[in-house]
């Protein structure tokens, strides 16, 4: 494709321009006019495609088109949920991206859902997370943590991932989460991992649990330098 070279020389910003249109209308023909992020085939036309750039402080050339990605209005919204001109567009998006979603738009749909909502982990990538329906809404929490709440007896039904839900996998790695949430925990999603190893038994079982966390911790430290003020002064 052949682009006037004044457009090429022109600045404009990502979005506007007679370059902007060009490359635009490149990257949606490279990318079959289907959203990368959620799927959705733009040919249907009840949903406007745009085309979002992973690097939007530098100014896209035609040797930049790998910075360049299609999306549907509501996908391209969860990637500017700051971004008051988007509005409540991201409402609409699926909350996981597709499997194969290329890295730069693989994410949820907002920035806040990269937190586990039991343990507090702070997820890179959405493949790493699971979602639960409550009734009252849904809550994301890292795969360790899925698994935790299928031991502790929810609903596999319930779950949603990025792809298909793998119970398995996912009862898989309940060893790897914390055996009790977060402080900060959500309500629905606070349930206590049954206790696999003898440590866990021992600290999460008896009455050790009381002395092994953080509360427990900040009394016991209390009370040893109490006694120890008491002894050597």
């Amino acid at each position: 494709m052949s682009l006037d070279p004044r457009a090429e020389r022109r600045r404009t910003r990502d979005g506007e321009g007679p370059r902007w249109e060009l490359l635009r209308e490149e990257a949606l023909e490279r990318d079959d006019r289907v959203c990368q992020r959620c799927g959705h085939d733009g040919s249907s036309g009840d949903r406007r495609l745009e085309v979002h750039h992973a690097a939007p402080f530098s100014s896209p050339s035609m040797d930049d088109l790998g910075e360049l990605v299609t999306l549907c209005g509501p996908c391209h919204a969860t990637l500017h949920d700051d971004d008051p001109a988007y509005g409540d567009r991201a409402a609409e998006a699926p909350l996981f991206p597709e499997p194969d979603a290329p890295p730069a738009v693989a994410t949820m749909r907002s920035d806040r859902q990269h937190v586990c909502q039991r343990c507090q982990h702070l997820a890179d990538s959405a493949s790493e997370l699971a979602a639960y329906a409550a009734d009252d809404g849904e809550y994301v929490v890292c795969k360790p943590c899925a698994g935790a709440l299928l031991a502790a007896g929810y609903d596999a039904d319930r779950f949603e991932t990025a792809g298909d839900v793998d119970v398995a996998a996912l009862t898989d790695r309940a060893g790897e989460a914390p055996v009790r949430p977060a402080l900060l925990a959500s309500g629905p999603v606070r349930a206590t991992r049954p206790p696999r190893t003898t440590v866990e038994r021992v600290v999460y079982d008896t009455p050790l649990r009381y002395a092994f966390n953080p509360f427990g911790m900040v009394l016991l430290f209390s009370l040893v330098g109490i006694l120890l003020s008491f002894l050597l002064f």
